[in-house]
């Protein structure tokens, strides 16, 4: 996936603060107020990111489980399990990704209300 090229990414701030001081280098290069919170979001924005599809992953794997074990029931393949607690546990952990998922999302939307202000 290409990089998101937008003023609020760590290579635009790193670009800006050598512009304005007219050096080459950042290292030693304190942020102003506004970049660190400009970096701090963009930061836990793309760790939102990160923990989001981890929990989709941990869903996958949930219906997975429980879709292996109705085959398994269906087509009296071996290995035998209880499809009910599979199911009720795929929809608990789906449901429990979606809040959690709602809820990040709603903090790094708020967050970034804040540095817009």
């Amino acid at each position: 996936m290409p990089e998101e090229k937008s003023k609020d990414s760590p290579r635009s701030l790193a670009s800006s603060s050598t512009s304005r001081s007219g050096s080459s280098g950042g290292a030693g290069k304190e942020l102003t107020k506004k970049e660190e919170e400009t970096f701090h979001v963009f930061f836990v924005d793309k760790i939102v990111t990160l923990m989001t599809g981890a929990m989709g992953l941990v869903a996958a794997l949930a219906w997975n489980d429980a879709i292996r074990k109705l085959f398994e029931r269906v087509f009296g393949t071996q290995g035998s399990g209880d499809v009910t607690a599979m199911f009720i546990y795929a929809a608990i952990v789906t449901t429990a990704v979606v809040v959690v998922t709602y809820r990040l999302s709603r903090i790094v939307e708020k967050m970034k209300k804040k540095e817009k202000k």
